[in-house]
């Protein structure tokens, strides 16, 4: 599951070219390139034409309450702050973001000038996971904070941001608590996967 997080917080700030000089955009280029991202796409695409459970879920994602869960995480400081970071070392996440945004049919957050079966969203989390090089990645994370003054950088904002603030959110927001009570009821372990990434970055 370690390898997981490294690839969320990757991919939370992934996106198209690089410029010449060595960045953190390299960085996380360098992440994404071990990536199966074709097997990965093919594996959601099966899922989304099959599965009935990931189908919902993919509804879901484009209904009026998962585009307030949207609304009300990027309003927080502590998340634009975090985005503002990674346009200023040079990574688009903006605009990656409105890519996604703009595929579910959300808001935009900033102007742009194994086998056939399936198993829901439990089954395509496993075998995306299975996908994965977990040794080369955790290996490559490992080197690129001792390397990268850039990746480290990114890292310890990672691990400075105020996790309250996610409490906050979720205490206060019935729609967080709907998505959450969503994803429990189809089996999904979210308290383990939040007790997994507080520990990763050493949130508190």
């Amino acid at each position: 599951m370690k390898i997981a997080v490294i690839v969320i917080a990757c991919l939370m700030a992934t996106v198209a070219s690089a410029p010449a000089a060595r960045s953190l955009q390299d960085d996380l280029d360098d992440f994404v390139a071990l990536l199966p991202l074709e097997d990965l796409a093919s594996l959601a695409l099966r899922y989304l034409l099959t599965d009935e459970e990931v189908q919902e879920a993919f509804l879901y994602l484009q209904g009026e309450e998962f585009a307030a869960v949207w609304d009300q995480f990027f309003a927080l400081t502590e998340v634009r702050d975090l985005l503002n970071y990674l346009e200023d070392a040079g990574v688009p996440a903006y605009e990656s973001l409105n890519a996604v945004a703009a595929f579910l049919g959300l808001p935009a957050l900033k102007p742009t000038v194994r086998s056939l079966r399936t198993g829901g969203l439990n089954g395509l989390l496993d075998e995306a996971l299975a996908l994965l090089p977990h040794e080369e990645l955790e290996a490559l994370f490992e080197d690129k904070l001792q390397t990268s003054p850039e990746f480290k950088a990114l890292f310890e904002k990672l691990q400075s941001f105020e996790y309250k603030q996610l409490v906050d959110l979720f205490e206060n927001s019935a729609e967080v608590q709907a998505l959450v009570q969503k994803l429990r009821d189809h089996g999904i372990d979210v308290d383990r996967i939040v007790e997994l990434v507080k520990a990763f970055f050493g949130w508190k």
